[in-house]
């Protein structure tokens, strides 16, 4: 009896010991998160109880699938990314530790000037504050599959710059602001095009200097492509969206109180959906194409409120189509052709109206209709559109509350059921379905 205790103990303490061993081996060899916080070590094993100290550390040390958790206070240093994630074992993730907010300072750093530099693929981000950098808050270079989610940038040069080929890349929730030249860039630097990316309700606003050419989003500089962005946010900048990158969508925008332009465009197969652009200075939309053949469609968007142009097309070799929108409240001209010509455009089931009622539409500077005219069928004998449209006398006729820039349609709005379904989104603004009601509504929004 005696041995068989023995024996059986031998046993068991064996297979404990193997186990436990086992899974120490295990736990060493491919652990899947690691902590970072202010008070700890470099030195230790990167655990929640004895994590590392910095997240550069972290960068050194993560491999594909590994998450690293930073715990709450300012880390004075500039990050950069030593490996890629991949398809196979997931991305490497730098995130917040749940309920906390740290924060990369450049305050006091003086051998960087950005905060985090990815240049590797299948990298993460979210959670996270940067600011006070001369630079960039995050900067991303030839790189791809990168997401990076609910992190806020300020007191920076740029906010998030994205170049040299990056591509495959999601933001959502990010927000940028207190920058001096833009908050999100795409561009060629380094040669090569950037492309395939997506932005998701992000936010830039409140520029550093009105002087400058500060954009809230500037996407383009070359042949980048395929870009969209959905119920993103600009304003107090200089121009809101500065697209210059073909095949490019914005489901759901708004720009609003920009020094220059909400929406500036100078690519091709450029389509603004659903979106909204009010109380810009220059134009609420302005089409540049520097005499490049280009099209660009406006669909269900409301533009209201500016001192010089609702639309402004800058040359005539260019297409503009649009379908369901409404120009509204122009302190000059609601939709004005720099060239005299008008055969680049194709337009019905819009609505006009403007505070100067002289100026509704003027082509080249010379052939200009008045509000009346419009109403009475002047401009579409002359251009052979907008057979459909119509002119108001009054915002109280379209919206809820112009004055405090809800655009939402009253309930008496002459806007409602007025459009066409050829090309009308599924959803408006607000995400609600179309049409609510016998038939597509004008604008960004349906009344429901």
């Amino acid at each position: 009896m005696k041995i068989s205790f023995t024996f059986f103990g031998i046993v068991l303490f064996s297979l404990i010991f193997y186990f436990s061993f086992s899974y120490l081996m295990i736990s060493i060899a491919s652990p899947g998160s690691f902590y970072v916080s202010p008070q700890g070590n470099n030195g230790n094993p990167g655990t929640e109880e004895k994590p590392w100290k910095t997240i550069q550390h972290a960068a050194d040390n993560l491999q594909p699938g590994q998450t690293v958790y930073i715990r709450q206070g300012l880390y004075h240093e500039s990050v950069t990314t030593i490996h890629s994630g991949n398809e196979t074992q997931g991305p490497i993730t730098f995130t917040h530790y749940p309920g906390e907010k740290p924060v990369i300072d450049g305050d006091g750093v003086n051998d960087a000037n950005t905060g985090f530099t990815i240049n590797q693929s299948f990298i993460n981000i979210s959670g996270l504050e940067i600011k006070n950098w001369n630079d960039h808050g995050i900067w991303i270079e030839s790189a791809s599959y990168i997401e990076i989610s609910e992190c806020i940038i300020s007191q920076v040069t740029c906010g998030i710059g994205l170049v040299d080929g990056t591509h495959h890349f999601v933001l959502n929730g990010v927000e940028a602001y207190e920058f001096i030249l833009y908050g999100f860039d795409a561009s060629p630097a380094g040669g090569n095009d950037c492309h395939h990316g997506t932005f998701n309700n992000c936010i830039a606003h409140s520029g550093q200097d009105s002087d400058q050419n500060v954009d809230g989003f500037a996407l383009g500089h070359g042949t980048q492509h395929d870009f969209e962005l959905n119920h993103c946010l600009v304003y107090e900048v200089f121009d809101g969206f500065d697209i210059s990158a073909h095949n490019t969508t914005l489901h759901g925008c708004e720009a609003h109180h920009c020094w220059n332009s909400g929406y500036k465009i100078w690519e091709d197969q450029v389509k603004l959906v659903n979106c909204l652009s009010y109380r810009n200075q220059s134009a609420n939309v302005e089409l540049d194409w520097n005499d490049k053949p280009k099209t660009v469609t406006l669909q269900n968007c409301t533009l209201v409120g500016t001192d010089t142009f609702n639309i402004w097309i800058n040359n005539g070799s260019d297409s503009l189509q649009m379908y369901n929108t409404i120009l509204a409240d122009g302190k000059n001209i609601g939709l004005a052709f720099e060239d005299r010509n008008a055969t680049n455009y194709q337009g019905d089931y819009n609505i006009f109206h403007n505070s100067n009622p002289d100026r509704v539409i003027a082509v080249g500077y010379e052939d200009e209709f008045s509000m009346d005219q419009t109403q009475s069928g002047a401009w579409t004998s002359y251009s052979g559109q907008d057979q459909h449209s119509l002119v108001i006398d009054s915002l109280s006729q379209l919206f809820v509350d112009a004055i405090n820039n809800d655009f939402h349609l009253d309930g008496h709005s002459l806007a409602i059921d007025s459009g066409t379904n050829q090309g009308a989104p599924r959803v408006d603004f607000d995400e609600n379905p179309r049409p609510q009601g016998t038939g597509i509504d004008i604008g960004a929004y349906e009344y429901y």
